[in-house]
């Protein structure tokens, strides 16, 4: 209706009506809000994420302040030699003042050609500038990203991404590596192993202690499988595992000739490559000499010469070596965790003495059987002696103790006594 009396206006003698504007049409247009600082700090992690990943010196150095920069450019420029495929940093938490800003946040980074994804957690300080939020202060909260502690150089294989320190000398280390994995794979045939693993070298103890929360026996570590996993259900089953990785021990790992890093890398490549059968309720004698058999590690004899009556040049260790001698007292996930370097060797040495009576009695297989047994739904129980004794009768039909007689009795016909 409207147009047709524009229309017949416009034919006659009287000038056509012109249409007010309204007011809606009149008023000018609303300016953005600029970002609040919840926003700005988002934005600024995001940037820091990228920066990181594309190795940008300049550009994490923008977000930071003070002596964060300093650390901000080293570390951008040793991210810069690493393949890293993405790199994600987001907030858990925040508490926003005037001037000033808290936030603890979760990094997600993973590398080009390796099977896992890995997570360092950090706590923040920001600071209001004239030209906006800055970090102040980045602090790990717990280990370090490889960027964050150093420089290294990149080393490949088939199975393998070795990160080594700068300058450091490793003179056939990744033919090292794939010959452990190899012997493994011989050793558990069938068995499916991670396809390419990530490999981190540690120089010192100080690098040690920052990569990793398992520094119970520095002086005596060479490696350390690493994983982080979830389980679910009364028999604790692993269902997920991210953050696989190795981590060696230079300053020990090195001393070693050819043939004991192989031995190595094979007990290590046997954590990572069971870990999604290794249920969280299985007694740690059977983690570690499961892994001892599989390399070819045979141990025992130090067992054997302790239960056979042979005294330890450190008297004050004497009781607490013999305690470790069952597989009652090894019998929990976490009964290695708080010895003492000497009884830790003999709680090692009693394990292995485990598995390989273990596997002259019932085979590889039978060790296996016993192994998956403790991830079984269908046999109950908690942790400890009472569990084993219901997967060895099911799995061996041999009781606890009949097991134990084996063992002690292998330990002492192999007995190594000075």
């Amino acid at each position: 209706m409207a147009g047709a009396a524009l229309l017949a206006a416009g034919c006659g003698d009287k000038k056509p009506s012109v249409s007010k504007p309204t007011a809606t049409a009149g008023k000018p247009a609303e300016r953005p809000k600029p970002p609040g600082d919840a926003e700005q700090m988002q934005n600024l992690l995001l940037e820091r994420s990228r920066a990181i990943q594309d190795g940008d010196v300049e550009r994490l150095a923008a977000t930071s302040t003070g002596s964060q920069q300093v650390r901000d450019r080293r570390a951008a420029r040793s991210a810069a030699a690493l393949p890293l495929a993405s790199v994600e940093i987001e907030a858990t938490s925040t508490t926003v003042g005037k001037r000033s800003a808290t936030m603890h946040t979760l990094t997600r980074y993973d590398f080009d050609g390796v099977d896992s994804t890995f997570a360092i957690r950090s706590s923040m300080r920001f600071i209001k500038t004239p030209a906006g939020w800055r970090v102040k202060l980045d602090r790990p909260a717990g280990i370090e990203a490889p960027w964050q502690r150093g420089a290294y150089t990149v080393r490949r294989s088939e199975h393998f991404v070795a990160l080594t320190p700068k300058g450091l000398k490793v003179a056939g280390f990744m033919r090292d590596l794939e010959a452990g994995r190899a012997r493994m794979k011989k050793a558990l045939p069938g068995l499916k192993a991670p396809g390419r693993m990530l490999v981190v070298v540690s120089r010192s103890n100080s690098d040690t202690k920052a990569l990793t929360r398992d520094v119970r026996a520095l002086g005596t570590l060479n490696a350390i499988a690493e994983a982080s996993v979830n389980e679910n259900g009364p028999a604790r089953r692993v269902t997920s595992v991210a953050g696989q990785r190795l981590l060696v021990v230079w300053r020990s790992f090195g001393r070693q000739d050819h043939a004991g890093r192989r031995r190595t890398i094979a007990h290590e490549m046997t954590h990572a490559s069971l870990v999604r059968k290794t249920s969280g309720r299985m007694p740690v004698w059977l983690v570690e000499g499961m892994a001892m058999y599989t390399a070819g590690d045979p141990r025992y004899g130090e067992a054997g010469a302790l239960l056979s009556g042979a005294q330890l040049r450190d008297h004050s260790q004497q009781a607490a070596s013999k305690r470790v001698l069952s597989l009652t007292a090894l019998g929990r996930p976490a009964s290695m965790v708080n010895l003492a370097s000497t009884p830790l060797a003999f709680a090692y040495s009693y394990s292995a003495a485990a598995a390989y009576a273990i596997a002259a009695t019932h085979g590889r297989k039978g060790l296996l059987r016993l192994y998956e047994g403790f991830d079984s739904e269908e046999i109950k129980g908690r942790p400890g002696r009472k569990l084993m004794d219901r997967v060895m009768r099911k799995t061996l039909h041999q009781s606890l103790a009949s097991v134990q007689k084996d063992v002690d009795a292998f330990a002492r016909a192999h007995a190594e006594i000075p």
